[in-house]
């Protein structure tokens, strides 16, 4: 699929570009460009500037010894370092850690005293005004450096029926709930959700080209060497020209749907302990990073798979099961044959391809869809579209798992890189199997989210996570 082609996410070709314009200039060229043309049938993601917390360095010396990753990111190993990097570190928000004699809910508690304890002694200080943030990650990209840009801002989430927010995402429940009671304790967003907008034209881009050229930088680079670069904007022009540029493309949530859903039964929680919640109030909107979807090539990577909780299976025993359905192929032996599995995996675009890893013999088997396959889950999923079926993270989870195996509550751990699988299958505990999935891409997953589907939980995961710490934000009045 194009980009701009998918009717849900209408292209934005309207309007003269910004080549050769001063910002004011563009400024003026967007109000008119926009005043009188949107469409009272293209639902939006309103976003909003955000009265924000941030660090105040004065206090906390290096930002960059007190942000962290986003929780979704963060190894156990990282917790603590992070902890023994700074003593107001974020880690201590987003990941408090339990104390001897804790009970349920201690460490949500401990993390909002440190929050309120931070404001009261001006670690953490309020923006003077609303702002939105133009976000920049510049990293390596083999002898390149590559810069990313984005809009850290605030999106309102509480209209589901006008379909603003698209998600693929399958949501597990019990993290949703431990999201929202820390957002309970706290009454804040501590690391925001990921969305994707389009911006065809480069509009967005040229705005904030320009915006930065006079702005604060607050930069800090992160422990895999990640430069990440924040400009203030409060500029209420500024700000109207991002918003009427960003509003006519729904947004796809590409990461951070548990935050979502978490602020939800915020808002929900909050109208019934304090009334009627006003349509302004901050508790409206969620902390969330803007990327152009123009910029998404390559953002999303596999989450790799270890499955527990069942017997051991045999390879010979995989494919006399899922042999009718898949050419299979024995092409490594053991834990640290992962790659050379994933070789002809990562190589490819080409989906309906896994490689599977025994837990019995310790063998790795390439599978590869037949037709058998794809028709036997259509069957199995009868109101499921074509572009979900051919998906391999569908056909392993519905066909493979579920179908053919018998496996009917297996324990899913998840591993982010080769090495992370490779280390947890070279462990003491034992698996029943592990799995590698070729990655999706955003265009197959803008597909999914707007067909309302959804795939399995942590199907993916961004190449490149954005940092916790830069900004917070409150979700109460001052």
């Amino acid at each position: 699929m194009g980009r701009g082609t998918n009717p849900a996410f209408p292209s934005l070709a309207r309007g003269a570009g910004c080549d050769n314009l001063g910002l004011e200039a563009y400024n003026e060229s967007l109000f008119s460009t926009f005043h009188f043309v949107s469409a009272p049938e293209v639902f939006m993601p309103e976003i909003s500037a955000i009265r924000a917390l941030r660090y105040n360095l004065g206090h906390v010396g290096n930002l960059s010894d007190v942000v962290a990753p986003s929780v979704d990111a963060l190894r156990l190993e990282q917790r603590d370092i992070l902890y023994k990097r700074h003593p107001a570190g974020c880690i201590r928000l987003i990941a408090n850690r339990e104390e001897p004699g804790d009970v349920r809910g201690s460490s949500d508690q401990r993390a909002a005293k440190f929050w309120r304890r931070w404001q009261t002694e001006g670690v953490l200080q309020h923006e003077a005004a609303p702002e939105v943030y133009i976000y920049q990650q510049t990293f390596a990209d083999g002898d390149q450096s590559v810069s990313m840009r984005g809009i850290l801002c605030g999106v309102r989430f509480d209209s589901p029926e006008d379909r603003r927010l698209y998600s693929a995402s399958e949501m597990d429940d019990a993290i949703v709930q431990e999201r929202f009671d820390l957002v309970r304790q706290c009454a804040a967003n501590f690391s925001p959700v990921v969305g994707l907008c389009s911006d065809p034209g480069d509009r967005l881009q040229h705005l904030l080209d320009s915006a930065i050229q006079d702005g604060l930088e607050i930069t800090c680079v992160d422990d895999a060497g990640v430069r990440h670069s924040m400009w203030p904007i409060s500029d209420a022009r500024t700000i109207g020209a991002i918003q009427e540029i960003v509003g006519p493309s729904p947004m796809l949530v590409a990461a951070g749907e548990d935050r979502v859903r978490a602020s939800e039964r915020y808002f929900s929680w909050l109208q019934e302990h304090e009334g009627p919640v006003a349509s302004d109030h901050p508790a409206n909107f969620v902390l969330t990073l803007i990327w152009r979807l123009e910029d998404s090539v390559d953002l999303l990577h596999s989450s790799h798979r270890v499955f527990g909780g069942g017997n051991p299976i045999s390879s010979e025993d995989l494919v006399a099961r899922i042999g009718e359905c898949f050419t299979c192929n024995t092409i490594a032996e053991g834990p640290d044959a992962a790659e050379i599995a994933w070789t002809p995996i990562s190589t490819s675009d080409h989906q309906g391809r896994l490689a599977i890893y025994c837990g019995t013999d310790r063998r790795w088997v390439l599978c590869e869809a037949k037709e058998a396959a794809i028709d036997r889950l259509r069957e199995l999923c009868p109101e499921a579209s074509d572009e979900w079926c051919e998906l391999s993270v569908n056909l392993l989870h519905h066909l493979i798992i579920s179908d053919l195996l018998q496996d009917a509550t297996p324990t899913i751990q998840y591993r982010r890189t080769i090495e992370d699988l490779v280390t947890k299958l070279g462990g003491p505990e034992a698996c029943s199997y592990a799995a590698l999935v070729p990655p999706i891409d955003v265009d197959a997953m803008e597909t999914i989210a707007v067909q309302e589907e959804q795939l399995p939980a942590n199907t993916f995961h961004l190449a490149r996570e954005p940092l916790t710490g830069l900004v917070f934000n409150p979700l109460n009045r001052r």
